[in-house]
């Protein structure tokens, strides 16, 4: 799940920062995908990356990863996944995904169902942030 440079993380890194955090994550109560994050920040930080892609787990608002401000931010589709979190609809659904957007930084929507964009358009204006809908740009041939 973590690579820099294509490389997946040593795993001896990997028993040492569970070892070296074991009283905190003991302490709280993280999801496996909380625990992944904070470990992929510590090694970006550690190996002093210049650009890191980072993926989302629930997506939005409520994602662990929504602590970092990114220099572009990207939503690839909106489907009914986490609906037990983010909501029942695919309205709802992309207005919690939407949380991603941050204040003047760039975002690309990509194969996102026409009907949804407006959601998207309402939090980046809400934000000032540029709003770019991928296919109207550019078309992908299989």
């Amino acid at each position: 799940r973590i690579r820099i440079n294509g490389v997946e993380m040593d795993r001896q890194r990997v028993a040492e920062f569970i070892e070296q955090h074991r009283e905190v994550f003991l302490n709280l109560d993280l999801s496996f995908f909380e625990l992944t994050v904070a470990m992929a920040f510590d090694e970006f930080a550690r190996q002093q990356v210049d650009v890191a892609v980072i993926e989302t787990g629930l997506g939005g608002l409520l994602d662990s990863t929504n602590i970092i401000q990114p220099v572009l931010s990207v939503i690839t589709n909106v489907s009914y996944d986490h609906i037990d979190v983010l909501g029942k609809t695919l309205p709802e659904i992309a207005a919690q995904k939407a949380g991603i957007i941050k204040p003047r930084t760039p975002v690309v929507l990509s194969h996102v169902d026409e009907t949804l964009i407006s959601v998207f358009r309402e939090a980046a204006n809400r934000v000032e942030a540029s709003l770019f809908v991928a296919n109207l740009f550019f078309q992908v041939e299989a």
